[in-house]
């Protein structure tokens, strides 16, 4: 299973150059998780603002990424993000910002694809502070920026040798591309990358588009980040300002901004944007920025800004992982709940079944095979096998024609015996109920069906991986019985060579009932159906003798063997060979719509946003 490429650029890990913290890979992960969502689940479902959820994650990675930036410091000078929908004229701001045209302007919808960063007054940085905080992009001159390559962004001078434009300290002005277009998607990372290393939020709009609900989304995303915010409502006819002005400020109220410590700054639409620099807003707005970048010590420190933000999003990002927690915890009844079915099977149809449980019987035989006469019961036996040789010759054909008929039955562990029959038809009952289970959890396209779907396609991946492990674990169980069995009756012949008489009596008793079996084999040519009857009656005969002669406890022993045979089954079969692999299987599996964020790994990063938070505190 492969993951679907989401539809913004791959960026490296935006951590330190060591081993990024708990925290940070989990927001990576999550990230990574709702994307693929995003590309690969039907809107429809639930939680259905995915693209919302990757933009909220990815500013989060950044934000938490530049705690210890320190803004106005001369490793970074500040900086401001001039941020806005399509054509509401970002470009043409940064221009009126930096007192010349740096900035290309055009009409056309989604032009700036790129950030754009704008060196402003003598700064003593070289650049190399860019490295640090826009990891793994590639810095271009301007006219180097290929539309094809978003990963990039260009950082040039936007006058520092020609001194400040007046009313704007040193800093670096950023163009950003904006974030309602259709291709948006495509480079939405860059704005939020560049929101959270600002350190002044200039928003952009036009009387056409200050009310659109993508200007609004993005301000709720962005406000935890207690960045001092300067809005410019741009391209206004008279007639409009003053009751446009009024409708931004309630919106601003609105949505939890406190309006009068929000200045708006508007600008005339001018056709061209040419004359736009001698307007009287064009130099408030410098003053504005002006007195937000020297205000940066009143504002919320990054490392409480960041906490806030992932606060407010935490228990929306963490459905999936919370959801695939649950279904772990489901599956894993549904395992336990599959071995104690398995377990009443086999003690159904093995344990407690008259004709398949041959255990005890196996013990029987190898007790009358040790009580047989010294030398006379080995001639007798030979003799036997020699009279008897015409039926076994015709029970031997009758035999291969039935194993022909169920060849595929008897394949491998099936040649084992009704035991091993028994313990790998119910494994294939219990696994396919399993597997059955989770495609109808998978079918109900829940929180959870991902998991669902995932586990069901592992469980069809790793089915004869599976099976071969339970195959083996039938055969050693299998040799385990058979030394059991032979302990069994060495331990009653043990018993019988303690009492010598009662010993001669079953030997004598034994010995009288081969020679008879020998005796009718040879009258009847040894082809009569009383053949075929003859020997499990005499060894019903032989075992009665063994069992009211000898006085041993053979019912005892039975339940013995029965006991440590079911015990050894839920040991070494049903924990080892059942439960474990499928209990596995669920730590597992993975998809491109999964987290697979274990609980440590949850609680770790949990416990570092409650660092965070306190440290705050």
């Amino acid at each position: 299973m492969t993951a679907t490429p989401p539809a913004t650029s791959a960026a490296p890990d935006p951590g330190s150059p060591g081993r990024a913290s708990p925290l940070s890979s989990l927001l990576r992960r999550l990230a990574d998780v709702w994307r693929a969502r995003s590309t690969t689940m039907d809107d429809g479902g639930p939680g259905a603002d995915r693209e919302g959820i990757v933009a909220s994650l990815e500013l989060a990675q950044a934000a938490l990424r530049y705690l210890d930036a320190a803004p106005g410091s001369a490793a970074r000078p500040p900086q401001v993000a001039v941020v806005g929908p399509t054509q509401a004229g970002k470009s043409t701001v940064v221009n009126l910002l930096l007192g010349a045209v740096h900035s290309e302007v055009s009409p056309l919808a989604g032009f700036t694809v790129h950030p754009r960063g704008f060196r402003v007054g003598p700064l003593s940085d070289d650049g190399r502070w860019t490295a640090d905080v826009l990891p793994g992009w590639r810095r271009c001159e301007p006219d180097e920026l290929r539309r094809d390559v978003l990963d990039a962004f260009s950082l040039s001078d936007g006058g520092a040798d020609a001194g400040l434009p007046e009313g704007l300290p040193p800093c670096v002005v950023w163009d950003t591309p904006d974030f309602d277009s259709l291709a948006a998607r495509q480079y939405a990372r860059s704005v939020l990358e560049i929101a959270a290393l600002a350190d002044v939020h200039l928003l952009v709009v036009s009387k056409e588009k200050y009310a659109d609900q993508c200007v609004w989304r993005w301000l709720e995303l962005a406000q935890p980040l207690g960045r001092p915010l300067v809005v410019c409502l741009n391209k206004l006819t008279p007639d409009a300002e003053s009751v446009l002005m009024r409708a931004l400020e309630q919106q601003l109220a609105r949505h939890g901004y406190d309006a009068g410590s929000v200045p708006i700054v508007p600008l005339p639409y001018v056709t061209g944007g040419s004359g736009l620099e001698r307007d009287p807003g064009a130099a408030r707005l410098r003053r504005q920025v002006h007195d937000r970048l020297g205000d940066l010590l009143a504002r919320p420190r990054r490392d409480v800004a960041a906490a806030a933000l992932v606060r407010r999003h935490w228990v929306q990002w963490l459905a999936p992982v919370r959801a695939e927690h649950a279904a772990r915890r489901t599956w894993l009844e549904w395992v336990a709940a599959a071995a104690g079915r398995f377990m009443q099977a086999y003690t159904r149809d093995y344990l407690e079944h008259p004709q398949r449980y041959d255990t005890f019987r196996r013990a029987s035989l190898e007790l009358l095979n040790l009580i047989e006469l010294p030398h006379v019961g080995g001639a007798i036996a030979r003799v036997r096998q020699v009279v008897a040789w015409p039926m076994r010759q015709v029970m031997g054909a009758a035999g291969n024609w039935w194993r022909g008929r169920r060849q595929d039955e008897l394949r491998g562990v099936h040649s084992l015996g009704a035991e091993a029959s028994v313990l790998l038809d119910t494994w294939h009952a219990q696994v396919a109920g399993l597997h059955r289970e989770a495609g109808r959890r998978a079918a109900e396209r829940d929180e959870t069906a991902p998991y669902w779907a995932a586990l069901a396609s592992e469980l069809d991946a790793q089915g004869e991986s599976l099976r071969a492990g339970f195959d083996e674990a039938i055969a050693r169980h299998h040799e385990a019985v058979s030394e059991a069995v032979h302990a069994a009756a060495r331990s009653l012949y043990q018993s019988l060579l303690n009492d010598p008489a009662r010993l001669n009596v079953l030997r004598a008793a034994r010995t009288t009932i081969d020679i008879g079996a020998i005796l009718l084999a040879i009258k009847t040519g040894g082809l009569s159906v009383l053949d075929a009857v003859w020997a499990p009656a005499a060894f019903g005969a032989a075992s009665l003798l063994v069992e009211t002669l000898s006085g041993l406890e053979l019912q005892r022993v039975n339940r013995g063997l029965r006991e440590r045979q079911r015990a050894a089954v839920q040991r070494d079969l049903v924990a080892a060979a059942l439960v474990a692999p499928l209990s596995n299987l669920a730590e597992w599996v993975r998809a491109p719509e999964l987290t697979g964020v274990g609980e440590d790994d949850l609680a770790a990063a949990t416990a570092e946003l409650a660092r965070l938070e306190g440290r705050n505190a």
